[in-house]
């Protein structure tokens, strides 16, 4: 196995500081799937995988080889701490001019990153960090896999992601379960209910597409919920900070609310919240 990759430019060194250090207050540990063509960040709840970060090499990295553990499952997974990983990188914000970051083995695997930084003396300074990993086994992939959902009932496109996030900071001080409705007129409602009361907020006129055989059994007026936990959904949200170009919604009816968001061509959020008793 090897491992291998090279960032030069500030933009991308920015971008993948803030998405590591997202991650790491997300959870504990952190899975990373590597293979030729992205890397795939893989974070879970008490170890059930809820997240994928699925970021393109070429738009982060100058250099970057990767070589698996063989020919026909050409891929490596490590799990590491992500607060540790996310540390190692806070020397970025020091006008750093590189960072290499490779797979390397000092009594232990380690990711080894060599962070050049700027300076104005003739010698350039750098700084190196030392992050331990576990190197998990092939029989161990099929549970990192990002789970395969043929057809959601619904997907509604969200524009105003920021206020949204608004709202859900405001239900998540009234309660700890939020259903999220959707109907084919294209509108998305948040719903929870407090004592004496409920609370909903629509958002109206989203682009929509609906699941052919829920538009032919269903009534032109009915409504697709799952109730999700509010703290979940808020900590998904927090991802506007990479300020997306596009993000969707998915309903599958009292089951799932999985949540997509694409920045650019170079990074894709994949966020699956399953359902809870209402």
């Amino acid at each position: 196995m090897k491992f291998r990759c090279r960032m030069v430019d500030a933009g991308a060194m920015r971008d993948f500081t803030t998405i590591v250090n997202t991650i790491s207050r997300m959870a504990k540990y952190c899975v990373l799937r590597l293979t030729t063509e992205e890397l795939c960040f893989n974070v879970g709840d008490e170890r059930v995988p809820v997240l994928w970060a699925v970021l393109s090499h070429e738009h982060f990295f100058t250099e970057y080889i990767m070589i698996g553990v063989c020919e026909d499952e050409n891929e490596i997974y490590l799990e590491f701490d992500a607060s540790m990983f996310a540390r190692s990188l806070n020397s970025l914000k020091a006008t750093a001019k590189s960072v290499k970051i490779k797979l390397t083995n000092k009594r232990q695997p380690c990711l080894t990153f060599e962070i050049d930084l700027s300076s104005l003396a003739i010698e350039s300074r750098q700084c190196v960090h030392d992050v331990p990993v576990r190197l998990i086994p092939r029989r161990e992939w099929p549970e990192h896999k990002m789970p395969v959902i043929s057809q959601f009932d619904i997907s509604l496109d969200i524009q105003q992601l920021k206020y949204l996030k608004h709202i859900v900071e405001r239900m998540k001080s009234m309660s700890p379960k939020l259903t999220v409705i959707a109907n084919k007129h294209g509108t998305l409602m948040l719903r929870v209910e407090v004592d004496h009361a409920t609370v909903t907020t629509h958002f109206k006129g989203l682009q929509v597409w609906v699941n052919r055989q829920e538009e032919q059994e269903e009534e032109e007026d009915s409504e697709i919920s799952a109730t999700v936990s509010v703290k979940k959904l808020a900590m998904f949200l927090g991802w506007d900070i990479l300020h997306p170009d596009s993000v969707k919604c998915n309903i599958l009816r009292e089951k799932m609310v999985k949540l997509t968001m694409d920045v650019g061509d170079h990074v894709k959020m994949h966020y699956f919240e399953p359902a809870i008793a209402s």
